[in-house]
């Protein structure tokens, strides 16, 4: 299974675009040429407007679990100096030489050098200097000499094997050296990372912040999480289900407005949401209903729209504007709808604002039996995927796809791009994309 930068598709629609192929008109001027885009001048709308992401410079623990805004170059090598990487004895190559050939040698023991305690003088000819794994090697020696490859006697080491010139010694920088690139931008720091970082003094780090998100949760008929519903009203599943995904995209969410189906409120809440947050997420609100206010509430907040309707199914009604550094999406208010352009457009900007690819996990896997799509909008088809013991994937469209449906999403393993009139004939190969958290 891979990570992405973009869908096949995406790249070959993006080529003729931008002059490969015949088509020259800007995604911009295709908005106002026609009244829905395709998904992928959706999707390079987004990528034209994504965010400087933001950084913080944080203490390693702190930074457990983001990722580098820099890369790290080391500021000393590693190993610091020359040492030891056994327990044993010290010695001069030019002493112990003949025992290669078979000729044991007995040498004096000068003194002895632990780690964290150097041997301060020189070893001389006809010396040998005791010395513990991590010790600096002392001033004229050149070879680690293994204590099991001794017998010691008083003040005296006969030095019964040897294999070559320089053995078991671990040289300053044979790692890295000074300068050297230690961890690259975008490196997600765990434990091992910060471990590294802090063997070469290093105590904190620039990161990126994760991205903050508002919800706007619209519609006067939902009762939220946890209240008593009326008759005529439904629970919010928004809520809850895009708080979970935009956590676990690695974004944060800051706040979360429940509001009515009016201009005023709507207002509000969106007024509220741009001042803590990079990214809105409002759903519901964004048809052609007479209590649907989302655009008119977006354009006095000052927001400039970028599209509106796209080209698929579910989730034709997406919405995208902009009001310098913050982006607002609208979602449609049905669940299943909401849920999948979160993970086709919003998922993957969340991960570039913190350093990754703008990508998706995708795969291919084998259907074994025929889909098509013939309607006249690309249809994101939830799937379901198994793995056979050779490792290959096999993928089927779930039977139930009605947008109301959420169990059609929390049954899913992910979900294909069909294109309008598509056919994929049973046995073949095509290009999944699978939801970050399927095994």
């Amino acid at each position: 299974m891979n990570e992405i930068h973009q869908s096949s598709q995406f790249v070959k629609d993006y080529q003729t675009w931008t002059g490969i192929g015949k088509r020259t008109e800007s995604p911009g001027s295709a908005k106002r040429k026609h009244n829905m885009i395709e998904i992928w001048e959706a999707l390079q709308i987004i990528r034209d407007n994504h965010p400087s992401p933001m950084v913080a410079k944080l203490p390693l623990l702190d930074a457990l679990g983001k990722r580098l805004a820099v890369d790290i170059l080391a500021p000393e090598p590693s190993p610091r100096y020359t040492n030891s990487a056994m327990d044993g004895f010290a010695v001069r190559w030019e002493d112990v030489g003949p025992v290669a050939g078979g000729v044991p040698i007995t040498l004096v023991i000068a003194g002895e050098s632990q780690a964290g305690i150097p041997f301060s003088c020189k070893c001389q000819s006809g010396q040998a200097i005791r010395i513990s794994t991590g010790a600096m090697l002392p001033k004229g020696t050149d070879t680690v000499v293994r204590v099991e490859d001794t017998r010691t006697e008083d003040d005296r080491v006969t030095v019964m094997q040897v294999r070559k010139k320089g053995q078991d010694i671990r040289r300053a920088g044979e790692e890295f050296n000074v300068g050297e690139l230690l961890l690259p931008q975008g490196t997600a720091l765990q434990a091992p990372q910060l471990g590294l970082l802090t063997s070469v003094g290093i105590t904190e780090v620039a990161v990126y912040d994760p991205p903050q998100v508002s919800l706007v949760v619209t519609g006067t008929e939902l009762a939220a999480p946890g209240e008593s519903v009326a008759p005529h009203q439904i629970r919010d599943s928004n809520s809850i289900m895009l708080t979970a995904a935009v956590r676990q995209a690695g974004g944060k969410v800051v706040a979360r407005h429940y509001t009515g189906d009016t201009l005023a409120d709507t207002v509000a809440s969106i007024r509220k949401s741009t001042n803590k947050s990079g990214v809105i997420i409002v759903t519901g609100g964004v048809s052609v209903g007479e209590h649907d206010h989302v655009k008119e509430a977006v354009r006095e907040c000052g927001f400039v729209e970028l599209f509106w309707r796209v080209k698929q199914k579910p989730g034709k009604p997406l919405f995208f504007a902009r009001k310098d550094d913050c982006l607002l999406f609208g979602l449609p208010g049905n669940p299943v709808s909401g849920f999948m352009c979160f993970m086709y457009y919003i998922q993957p900007l969340l991960r570039s604002m913190q350093g990754r690819n703008f990508s998706w996990r995708t795969a291919k896997a084998r259907f074994d039996n025929s889909v098509r799509n013939s309607g006249g909008r690309t249809n994101f088809m939830r799937i379901g995927v198994k793995k056979e013991e050779s490792g290959f994937i096999i993928a089927e469209v779930l039977a139930k796809q009605g947008s109301h449906m959420l169990g059609s999403i929390a049954r899913a393993d992910g979900f294909i791009i069909m294109e309008p009139g598509k056919f994929i004939p049973e046995g073949s190969w095509h290009e999944v994309y699978l939801f970050p958290w399927r095994n």
